[in-house]
């Protein structure tokens, strides 16, 4: 446990030092703030443009660091060799890629935290108060974005970072994709409903965790739409950190 900690501390402080991070996090929030400007064009409805604009905008931001800085991240350590150097001590592989993984999540759950303090500021700044119902979203983010970072850390197991980056664009699609993928099988032959069984199947349903809708609209969440999403995504992040420590460990082989 002692080596995980140290591990994500040191990721914690190489990612949040990383210039494109900065970047990256200016241009989220001259986004949040322009946000402002969309909703003052609208008929009455800024609020609701705001919060839209606002929570796709931490989305995608989200991502984009995740994807960015975690399909490098077992990469860089391959290249400079001093991954092998680590392994030669008394630590797993496993314990490499969770700690790999909670240093980085942390930076990334920090990025959000600060993304969303901008983002409820602009809301009660509007009048809009206390905007709690977004707090389920910014959560189920945080969870969607645990899955993420799993699978840039596989793909920066096996891969450049620039195939990672490709790779996580193409699962980010189907992840959002799925039910419609799923719902348009229905009519198709077996072999086709067999392969789309295990694309649905095998691929994170990104879309589970997407309440955006109903939090822009000011419609209740239950709690079922919140838990169920939250064990998905705690399932499918063991697993890719799973299959990485795999990857790792035949790679070191």
């Amino acid at each position: 446990m002692n080596n995980i900690l140290i591990i994500a501390k040191n990721t914690f402080k190489e990612t949040i030092r990383d210039r494109i991070l900065y970047a990256i996090l200016a241009f989220a929030v001259l986004f949040l703030l322009s946000t402002v400007i969309f909703g003052s064009i609208s008929l009455g409805e800024d609020i609701k443009v705001i919060k839209d604009f606002g929570l796709a905008g931490i989305y995608i931001f989200s991502i984009i660091i995740a994807i960015f800085l975690g399909t490098s991240l077992i990469y860089k350590e391959i290249e400079k060799k001093t991954l092998y150097i680590l392994l030669s001590k008394p630590v797993s592989s496993v314990q490499f890629i969770v700690g790999k993984y909670f240093g980085l999540f942390a930076s990334v759950v920090l990025n959000i935290v600060v993304m969303s303090i901008i983002y409820l500021g602009i809301i009660a700044y509007k009048g809009g108060g206390f905007d709690y119902l977004s707090l389920w979203s910014l959560l189920l983010l945080v969870f969607e974005t645990s899955i993420f970072i799993g699978l840039t850390i596989l793909f920066s197991t096996i891969t450049t970072p620039l195939a990672g980056m490709i790779y996580s664009v193409i699962v980010l699609y189907i992840g959002h994709s799925l039910s419609l993928l799923k719902q348009a099988s229905t009519q198709s032959n077996q072999f086709v409903k067999i392969l789309t069984d295990i694309i649905y199947y095998g691929f994170p349903n990104l879309e589970k965790f997407n309440i955006r809708n109903l939090v822009v609209y000011g419609t209740n969440v239950t709690s079922s739409e919140i838990i169920f999403p939250i064990f998905y995504s705690i399932f499918f992040t063991i697993v890719l950190l799973w299959i990485s420590s795999f990857a790792l460990k035949k790679k070191d082989l």
